[in-house]
């Protein structure tokens, strides 16, 4: 593999497309100071992939890009391109010529190709992986480099060795793993942290899963205890609802079922029809596919055959090629033989050729006289044949007229005759439309005087419909309203009715006494003083004010059960308790406060004696009693007690029968409102079709108005342009008649000329006759002598023919034989070439074949689901019909059925809110499987008071500890899982960065013994003799320690590398780094002015050294240097900047021999050219593919 050319185009100071053509050996670019010269190398650096932007003497990589001169422009986009002979196959691409192509444009978009396809730079470095190119080897070896290594700064010497061995690479990974592994030690400390915080709260939730799980287990009982209490007191009314529940249920299951159907029936109608429009869109795709892929199977079919016949002519052309091969070969021999005779023969035939032209010239005189003579005769009988032509033509042309015009006159008055007949049947045609056309006017008048009236009618029922529409969108919102406010209301009267049911608020020892009361004998507790007072709002909340913790108090049958009742206290010492004895009271009259109240027996007595003569304070919040006692209760109104909550129940239960009459009232309403939106869409659609109808008259009516209109005027105008043809043909017929007659005269007039004419003829013929007899004679001389000429002259032509024929031939069979040659190698390739595309063509048919198998197989299926689309639809349709009419009667029969069972849910509904508002579920779901308890109301009741009293000790539960107690131990689990993880991640990497070092050391140390090895072997070429050593400061540790340079030219004592002249100095630093570039090889190697700082005599041993390394390695050299330009270059390239600031090529003559084919260029102006010291004169050149490199 080698470099064959570079294209740079806006790249640095080549502005424009610029290429240089590399052959095999040394290329030297040469050129003055700040011409460009150096951007070569920046250009092969950055199309292989250099990324830093310093290494291309920018600030940034937009600086490549051509940045304009005092004449030029910047230019956009910059692209390098290079070219690769791959003949060998080096790289493993399938391509003879490999070019590797950057571009970079101002917007900061880089690209990559190859091959002019793009791709990646990764893509180009696996490429070129293992053949010693890409943006970090050696390939490019500049001065700079001899400064890096003669630094005192030992990264950037280090910098150079790591680059050769590779080891950067191994850097880069060795510091990505070590933040990785620093990460993963961050990452594993707040795993720990964070593994305590949640072992912490693990057992925090613990605790508080135990607490929820008592809690549970006594909501569970509770939930038994009380479902139990509710479903018997709900079996006292499941009989009476039974019946009409079933029916509701049936209804309201059959109602939505119906509607669903209808909706499900017309969705199904949508969906037959959208799935017919798919089924009949996909046949026609199916159709347009199939004929698409008949087509491509028929094209690549025709292409097979075509191919085919290709291959079968190329077979046959092979072996007419291989025929004519050996036949041109004989054929060369022959004609070499012929040529020889064919000369003699020329030589004779000349001699005869001058004797038959003297003769020739004499017997042409005596024919040239007599011809002319006959020339005169023959023009004198031309002009009277011509003169007696003309008149009987003229004569021919004016009987043709004469009979053209008469026909045409016959045809003017049968034409006339028949015009009368069409004017009178046009005129009535046109009074016919006239009639037409009005009776037509009339109708459409009619029809839109009917379309407004329909239009009025259509818009007085839709006014009536939108009036009823809103009535009744009116009376729905009203409903909705009332049953929004009568659940509420219904809601709240349960609420109050379970809780005065349940006694919630009374007295902890009130409540223990009533639970107890069997204990003390039937009739004996009677209840508590709530029970027998009755009052308003306002009294209520006087009444609970005055008697405060009096009003729980229990009114028991008497003393003696007072009595019972204080012995059981003391002993389960269940709270304070007031009891009031019937017969401990005497009988009072209601006076005072109690005249509010109503008392009912057996307790009026004692209501009569707690509130008699107590009065209410005006103004104030106190109460005055019999005594004259003032009592002041103070402080803020407690909760509601039991007076208030029954005075708050009787409200709202007469609010709620106000809202059920007024419901009622509503309800009728929306009825009559909805039976007039029927009737009112009832008549807006008749006069709808009736507005349709009528416009569809005036459409007809304007229709057949609008046809007798153009009747009519088509009638006119026919008869108007008949009137204007019987005005043409009368014209015409004066015309042709007086045409005629004209023509007539004419025609004697030539008739009476024609026989003169004749007679001129008849002498003229004469003369004519004798003058040919002369000519004859003459010509039958001159004929003899230019057949013996002609002869002679076609014998010397066909020798002369013959002797060019012979030569030609020579020739050709030469050219053919080469062109045979080729051709027989091109069809060789052209076979092979056209044998794998027949075979890749025949897999296509195949494949194609087989889809169009399949697209055919396809087609007949969506045929088939066309039709049982249609079948579904027409079932759709009659399925849609039948489910409309089912609802609507199911929704009447319903809305009968729920009138009747809502006065009755009325009374069930109170147990079911409060059980759902309890438990938060609906009474189906707290029902169903439920078993009730076996045990007696009683013992219920007081178990249940027992378990709330459980539950309030419990205090605050979280309902949530048992799934979260269970998620902190699966995320316990989990980090504990993370936490190994990342601990043999952490070993992991620890690892890898073991290996990493072990790697780069062992790349390093090799790749050092190479380079010392190599050093050692040039710096020998380029001194002579001597010794160098390259050294590790501490090879125990190699990555990181100084490399010292050893040199002792001959004659001299080892020492470093700082302590010798700067010439031997710099041509140790250029031994060192071709020892670095040797190390890792590449195709090219391109050095960038590393001869200047040495004397005659070392760039002599260069100018050696590059002689003999260039046999293997192809060198591109940028030089000032004349010596090594005339002792080492193959071909050399100039660079100069003729327009400022933009470089161009020139080409380059060397020891007076061109550089290509072309002749010189011009002489360029002063100051534009130069002269090497051998003689090697530099003119400029244009930067295109003309400048080739000069011959050396």
């Amino acid at each position: 593999m080698r470099l064959t050319k570079l294209e740079l185009h806006g790249f640095k100071s080549f502005a424009d497309h610029t290429e240089m053509l590399f052959e095999p050996g040394a290329t030297m670019i040469v050129g003055p100071n700040g011409c460009g010269k150096s951007n070569v190398s920046d250009a092969v650096r950055w199309v292989l992939g250099e990324q830093r932007a310093r290494m291309m003497r920018g600030g940034k990589m937009e600086d490549v890009i051509f940045q304009g001169s005092s004449a030029r422009r910047p230019v956009n986009v910059a692209e390098v391109s290079l070219h690769f002979d791959n003949e060998d196959g080096t790289l493993p691409v399938p391509f003879r010529e490999v070019v590797i192509t950057r571009r970079l444009s101002r917007s900061g978009e880089s690209d990559y190709f190859l091959n002019r396809a793009p791709c990646r730079l990764k893509d180009i470095n696996d490429l070129v992986r293992g053949t010693g190119l890409g943006a970090d080897s050696g390939v490019v070896i500049e001065s700079k480099m001899i400064d890096a290594l003669l630094s005192d700064r030992p990264d950037d010497r280090r910098e150079l060795f790591e680059e050769a061995a590779g080891v950067g690479l191994y850097r880069d990974r060795r510091r990505s793993t070590e933040r990785r592994l620093e990460e993963t030690t961050v990452d594993l400390s707040r795993l720990d942290d964070l593994i305590e915080e949640v072992q912490s709260q693990v057992r925090s939730l613990a605790r508080q899963r135990k607490k929820a799980e008592k809690s549970v287990e006594l909501n569970a009982r509770r939930f038994a205890v009380d479902v139990t209490l509710a479903a018997r007191d709900l079996e006292g009314w499941a009989d009476e609802l039974q019946a009409l529940e079933t029916r509701l249920a049936s209804l309201r299951e059959e109602q939505p079922e119906a509607a669903e159907a209808a909706q499900g029936a017309a969705r199904d109608r949508e969906g037959a029809q959208r799935t017919r429009a798919a089924a009949d869109a996909t046949r026609g795709e199916l159709a347009r596919l199939v004929q698409a892929q008949r087509e491509q199977v028929n094209a690549t079919e025709r292409e097979l055959r075509v191919a085919e016949e290709r291959q079968r002519n190329a077979m046959e052309r092979r072996e007419r090629a291989d025929a004519e091969l050996r036949d041109g070969e004989a054929q060369g021999a022959r004609v070499g033989e012929e040529r020889e005779s064919a000369e003699q023969e020329l030589a004779r035939l000349q001699q005869e050729l001058a004797a038959a032209t003297e003769t020739l010239a004499a017997r042409a005189a005596e024919e040239d006289e007599a011809r002319r003579a006959v020339s005169a005769a023959r023009e004198a009988v031309e002009g009277a044949e011509r003169t007696l032509r003309e008149a009987r033509d003229s004569v021919r042309r004016l009987e043709l007229d004469r009979e053209g015009t008469g026909r045409e006159l016959g045809e003017v008055e049968a034409r006339v005759a028949s015009l009368d007949d069409e004017l009178q049947q046009l005129a009535d045609a046109a009074a016919v439309a006239r009639r037409d056309l009005d009776a037509a006017t009339e109708g459409a008048e009619l029809s839109r005087v009917e379309v407004a009236r329909a239009q009025a009618s259509l818009d007085a029922a839709r006014v009536a419909a939108q009036e009823a529409r809103r009535q009744e969108q009116e009376g729905r919102q009203r409903m909705g309203e009332l049953d929004r406010l009568r659940t509420s209301l219904e809601g709240k009267i349960h609420g109050l009715e379970a809780l005065d049911r349940d006694r919630v608020g009374l007295a902890p020892g009130a409540a223990a006494v009533l639970r107890e009361r069997a204990r003390f004998g039937d009739g004996a507790v009677l209840g508590p003083l709530s029970d027998f007072l009755a009052a308003d709002s306002d009294a209520a909340a006087l009444v609970e004010r005055f008697l405060g913790a009096t009003v729980h108090a229990v009114v028991v049958r008497d003393v003696a059960t007072a009595r019972a009742v204080a012995e059981w206290h003391a002993a389960a010492k269940a709270g304070p308790v007031l009891l009031l004895p019937l017969d401990g009271v005497a009988d009072a009259p209601a006076t005072g406060l109690a005249t509010q109240v109503r008392a009912s027996a057996p307790a009026e007595k004692w209501v009569h004696a707690l509130l008699g003569q107590v009065t209410v304070l005006d103004g104030t919040a106190g109460f005055r009693d019999a005594r004259g006692a003032v009592f002041l209760p103070g402080g803020a109104e407690g909760a509601q007690g039991p007076l208030r909550r029954r005075a708050e129940l009787e409200s709202l239960r007469a609010e709620l029968a106000s809202h059920e009459a007024e419901r009622e009232a509503a309800q009728q309403a929306l009825a009559a409102a909805q039976e007039a939106l029927r009737i009112a869409d009832r008549t807006a659609t008749e006069a709808h079709e009736a507005l349709q109808g009528a416009q569809g008259e005036v459409r007809r009516a304007e229709e057949l108005r609008l046809e007798a209109q153009r009747r009519a005027e088509r009638a006119e105008r026919q008869r108007g342009e008949a009137m204007q043809l019987a005005e043409r043909l009368a014209e015409r017929r004066q015309a042709l008649e007086a045409r005629a007659k004209d023509d007539d005269e004419k025609a004697e007039a030539l008739r009476a000329t024609l026989a003169g004419h004749e007679g001129a003829i008849g002498a003229a013929r004469t003369r004519l006759l004798g003058a040919d007899e002369a000519l004859e004679v003459a010509r039958e001389g001159r004929t003899v002598a230019q057949v013996a000429q002609a002869q002679a002259q076609a014998r010397l032509q066909v020798a002369q023919d013959r002797a060019r024929r012979l030569a030609q031939e020579a020739q050709s069979a030469a050219q053919r034989l080469e062109t045979l040659k080729r051709e027989l190698s091109q069809l060789a390739e052209a076979d092979q070439a056209l044998a794998e595309r027949i075979a890749t063509w025949t897999v296509e048919l195949e494949q194609q074949q087989g889809a169009l198998a399949d697209v055919d197989g396809r087609s007949v299926e969506a045929e088939e689901a066309l039709q049982a689309a249609d079948a579904a639809l027409a079932a759709a349709d009659a399925a849609l019909e039948a489910a409309r009419q089912r609802a609507v009667s199911l929704g009447e029969e319903l809305h009968a059925a729920e009138m009747r069972h809502t006065q009755l849910e009325a009374r069930r509904q109170g147990i079911r809110e409060r059980l759902e508002t309890e438990w938060r579920r609906p009474l189906a779901e707290l029902l169903e499987g439920f078993e009730p308890l076996d045990l007696e109301v009683d013992a219920l009741r007081a178990e249940l008071e027992s378990l709330r009293a459980q539950l309030d000790q419990l205090g605050p539960v979280n309902p949530l500890a048992v799934e979260e107690h269970e998620e902190e131990m699966q995320r316990l689990d989990f980090l504990a899982a993370q936490r190994n993880d990342l601990a043999e991640a952490k070993l992991s990497l620890q690892q890898a960065i073991r290996e990493i070092d072990a790697t780069a050391r062992e790349l390093f140390l090799a790749t050092f013994a190479k380079v010392r090895e190599n050093f050692r072997h040039i710096f020998m070429t380029l001194f002579g003799g001597g010794e160098c050593d390259i050294r590790l400061e501490n090879p125990d540790q190699p990555l990181d320690c100084d490399i010292e340079i050893h040199a002792s030219p001959r004659g001299k004592k080892t020492q470093r590398i700082h302590l010798l002249s700067s010439g031997e100095r710099a041509l140790v630093a250029l031994s060192l780094l071709f020892g670095i570039f040797l190390t890792r090889p590449s195709p090219f190697c391109l050095l960038d002015e590393v001869d200047a700082p040495l004397d005659d005599t070392n760039v002599g041993r260069y100018v050696k050294m590059l002689n003999e390394f260039k046999q293997r390695t192809q060198f591109i050299v940028i030089t000032h240097n004349p010596r090594t330009t005339t002792e080492a270059a193959d071909a050399v390239y100039g660079v100069t900047m003729q327009e400022p600031g933009v470089s161009s090529l020139v080409s380059v003559r060397m020891r007076g021999r061109p550089v290509d084919d072309e002749p010189p260029p011009a002489p360029v102006a002063a100051g534009e050219s130069a002269v090497d010291s051998e003689g090697a004169e530099l003119a400029p050149a244009p930067a295109s593919e003309d400048a080739a490199p000069a011959a050396a």
